[in-house]
């Protein structure tokens, strides 16, 4: 086990290194200079150069790069051009509420993609059927800023069961002293059972949409897996033996079949925390992807590199876990890899 996971670690730092570099040139790549925009109204060209030294945009494409990766590897991603604190700071306050987003949303992707893949393979060529095959289509067919602006035309307003932006302590447990930015998570291990249903409120809707994504994926997964189980020779010995349906379905043929599908969705996390921009710009949710919006719309540069190049991080982090976890959970990818 521990020779495979070197091996992926191996395959992991090249990438991490080739992505920083499409990073970096990603963002050389943007018109506009950010330095011009912050101080457009006093005109001074010495204040402008010192800024763009400051923030290290001046001189050759590859020193810079290399100075960017060295303090990069240091968790240092620079200070934002127009907000008084660092890079790293502001992706560790607004980090949770992505999380929170990307989490809730996974969990009702997997409840809802397992169970409508399991009732769909059971039943094939059924009108239930026919749904989760309408069901796969439109997560991957509707886009989710769409989608976020009609649930929240429809289910959101004065009055109506959910809200939409706002997402802050003082509005979801005002007079509680929140320690961490995890408010949902907080609120619940608190037992402030009030601020928790105030914070499912809020996070409903954009998780819903945000579900979408991976809910598709989930289905089509679950189902063909279980239709595949269902047809080996152990499924049919064990109703040979008189084990009821449902037994046979619950301890044999859905156990099985939902390794690849927690496999999948490990890796749906990662998709969610990095693509949950336009749901969190729809809903105006107070996370990292609407933290990102703000700084392209701004030219932030040393913002948007951090932003995009932690992304990468947390996307080939949680692939290699997943492949980690994949390896233990199955014995036979265990004896494939040697």
């Amino acid at each position: 086990m521990l020779v495979l996971i070197a091996r992926r670690l191996l395959i992991v730092l090249p990438m991490l290194l080739v992505m920083s570099f499409l990073v970096f040139t990603l963002v050389e790549l943007f018109p506009g200079d950010a330095c011009l925009v912050k101080h457009e109204k006093s005109g001074n060209q010495e204040v402008i150069d010192a800024c763009r030294v400051e923030h290290h945009l001046e001189g050759p494409f590859f020193e810079r790069y290399f100075a960017f990766l060295g303090r990069a590897s240091d968790g240092d991603f620079g200070d934002a051009m127009f907000k008084n604190e660092s890079v790293a700071e502001l992706i560790g306050s607004k980090l949770p509420a992505t999380i929170e987003l990307s989490l809730f949303a996974l969990l009702i992707a997997f409840v809802l993609g397992t169970w409508i893949g399991t009732r769909s393979a059971l039943k094939p060529g059924s009108w239930f059927d026919a749904l989760g095959q309408i069901v796969s289509m439109a997560g991957v067919s509707i886009p989710v800023f769409w989608l976020g602006m009609m649930v929240m035309s429809l289910f959101a307003g004065e009055g109506d069961w959910f809200e939409v932006g706002a997402w802050g302590p003082e509005k979801i447990g005002p007079g509680i002293d929140y320690s961490t930015a995890f408010l949902m998570t907080e609120s619940l291990v608190r037992l402030e059972f009030g601020a928790f249903l105030t914070a499912l409120k809020y996070i409903v809707l954009p998780a819903f949409t945000l579900a979408t994504i991976p809910l598709a994926t989930i289905t089509r997964m679950t189902r063909s897996s279980v239709l595949e189980e269902a047809s080996k020779d152990y499924v049919t010995t064990a109703r040979a033996k008189g084990l009821s349906e449902r037994r046979v379905i619950r301890h044999h043929v859905r156990r099985n079949a939902l390794i690849p599908v927690v496999t999948i969705t490990g890796l749906q996390l990662g998709v969610l925390l990095s693509g949950a921009v336009l749901t969190e710009r729809v809903f105006s949710w107070p996370g990292l992807g609407t933290e990102m919006v703000e700084a392209a719309g701004m030219r932030d540069y040393p913002v948007i590199m951090g932003c995009m190049l932690f992304f990468v991080i947390v996307f080939v982090v949680v692939n290699l876990i997943v492949d980690v976890l994949y390896l233990w959970i199955d014995p036979r990818m265990r004896t494939a890899a040697d």
